[in-house]
């Protein structure tokens, strides 16, 4: 009789326990997606700042290409008997309008995540990278105005000297 009570007892303990658990799972799910969806949003603003550094890099690196690489040719153009002038020059234009593709292809993309990113987030479309040209713009105006101030409070000062 006893080991029916204990067997009653645990089973209805274990009743209790999972009962419990299952109650504790559901209210550790709604935590735990919010948590999981926190973190794939980090991972997926790293990712981003990862992307838009490489593609700062290679903008340098295009940057960097377009000097040198038509420099090499044009430099060719003027070593190089009048035979050989029309190849290097050929060379010299594809070069150049390859590299400028390369570069606009590199800022699309990198113009086209910005502003996935930015709809993701919900942040204005203003703030992409047209925001340090407007920063500048105020900046500039912030100066001028000073600059203003300044002045006239530079008039005033001398209109009172001039009154005694």
């Amino acid at each position: 009789m006893q080991d029916k009570d204990r067997n009653s007892n645990k089973d209805s303990n274990m009743d209790n326990d999972m009962n419990n658990n299952a109650n504790n799972n559901v209210n550790e799910q709604p935590l735990s997606d919010d948590k999981r969806l926190r973190e794939m949003y980090d991972k997926l603003v790293g990712y981003e700042k990862t992307i838009h550094e490489q593609n700062q890099k290679r903008i340098k690196i295009g940057l960097r290409c377009i000097y040198i690489i038509p420099l090499f040719f044009l430099v060719l153009l003027m070593i190089v008997p009048d035979s050989s002038k029309i190849i290097f020059l050929v060379l010299w234009i594809v070069s150049l309008f390859a590299i400028a593709v390369y570069l606009i292809g590199v800022e699309y993309v990198d113009y086209k995540l910005q502003e996935k990113m930015n709809e993701i987030s919900g942040s204005d479309a203003q703030n992409m990278s047209v925001s340090p040209v407007v920063q500048i713009e105020d900046r500039v105006q912030e100066i001028a105005e000073r600059v203003e101030q300044r002045f006239d409070t530079m008039q005033q000062s001398t209109g009172e000297d001039a009154e005694q």
